[in-house]
């Protein structure tokens, strides 16, 4: 694996080391938007199979509370946990026969839900990774997964048309919902967690009530499928979709939607930043950055040479995971009038990276 450097918090941190190979070694892509200067890292994945393939990125998901693992999911079945202060990966975990598509952790970084293809959702306790300490099959695959902001639920989506709610601390069923379609690959809950709202092929948005389990609205937001839901602080609904655009929604009034200019990419992934910024991910192969109140681009991060399929944000840190099979983090710093330097980067050996190759 092949692995940048990661920024210390200053330019003059940055300690120069010789790269092992010009093909394999990634360049810095430091790019300058509006008063921020973005630093990105590109953490390699790992090939687990004879084949030596990287696998395709499908989730990532950045620990909050201040953690430090990085969830990293893909097409070659695996959970890679990759711990970012120690810049290694630490588990490679087995236990789905699928692809995974989606990695989160909870609210207070405690736990780790995972999900995809296998029609299983695991629910892993941190610092207790040698096996799921909740199991569950669903009858059909399952695309994504949401903690509620508390904490204390866990709802999913995928090939069907129920929305289902688990207890997660017990991993008990507690509530299935009806969605608008068969194939939804978008599901959230509102900051007060008081609403969850989910979205798929059809382009529809269904929101519920979750004490009652009412629906609260539903709203033809997109003409093709939903890839991605966020609820706003404030309660907006931001959507993307298939169809290039970005709606951004008030529940109580549904009919007046706002649009964030198209781009001419399908978007496959959102992740609310700080300061009522959004970033968006796509076909295009970049991360756009837009000010949701004013409507406008801030400007691209470039890098991937693949489609970027996920994103997360925490604690000031960007993540984005790509059909490149590349993830790359980015963190923004204050510009000023200094030069920004390059950033190296160095060769890391697998075997001591928290890698033991397991042929499969």
């Amino acid at each position: 694996m092949i692995q940048r450097r990661h920024f210390l918090g200053s330019v003059a941190a940055f300690l120069a080391a010789p790269a092992v190979s010009k093909l394999n070694a990634a360049k810095a892509n430091p790019s300058t938007i509006g008063t921020l200067n973005w630093q990105n890292d590109v953490i390699e994945t790992v090939p687990h199979n004879r084949a030596r393939r990287s696998p395709v990125v499908t989730g990532v998901s950045l620990q909050p509370a201040n953690g430090n693992l990085l969830a990293i999911v893909g097409d070659d079945h695996f959970i890679c946990l990759y711990d970012i202060k120690q810049q290694r990966y630490i588990e490679h975990l087995d236990n789905h026969n699928d692809w995974v598509r989606t990695a989160k952790f909870s609210p207070d970084g405690s736990q780790l839900a995972t999900a995809g293809n296998d029609r299983k959702l695991l629910l892993w306790a941190k610092d207790r990774w040698d096996r799921p300490a909740t199991q569950r099959r669903h009858p059909a695959a399952i695309i994504e997964c949401a903690f509620s902001n508390d904490g204390k639920k866990l709802a999913t989506v995928g090939f069907e048309s129920t929305l289902r709610v688990y207890d997660s601390q017990t991993g008990k069923s507690i509530q299935q919902l009806r969605c608008a379609c068969a194939d939804n690959h978008a599901v959230a809950f509102s900051a007060d967690d008081t609403l969850i709202a989910a979205g798929g092929r059809c382009g529809t948005i269904r929101v519920w009530d979750l004490a009652s389990g009412r629906t609260k609205a539903q709203f033809k937001a997109h003409k093709k499928r939903i890839r991605s839901i966020d609820f706003t602080p404030e309660g907006k609904l931001v959507s993307a979709s298939d169809d290039q655009t970005v709606q951004i929604t008030d529940v109580a009034n549904p009919q007046a939607p706002r649009t964030l200019p198209r781009h001419a990419s399908k978007l496959y992934s959102t992740a609310l930043l700080s300061d009522g910024m959004l970033a968006t991910g796509g076909s295009d192969n970049q991360i756009h950055i837009w000010h949701l109140d004013q409507l406008q681009e801030i400007g691209p991060l470039k890098g991937h040479t693949g489609t970027v399929t996920c994103l997360d944000y925490s604690s000031g840190k960007l993540v984005s995971g790509s059909y490149d099979t590349h993830v790359r983090l980015w963190r923004t710093e204050t510009h000023t009038s200094a030069p920004v330097e390059r950033q190296t980067q160095r060769a890391i050996d697998p075997s001591k990276n928290g890698w033991n190759p397991r042929i499969k």
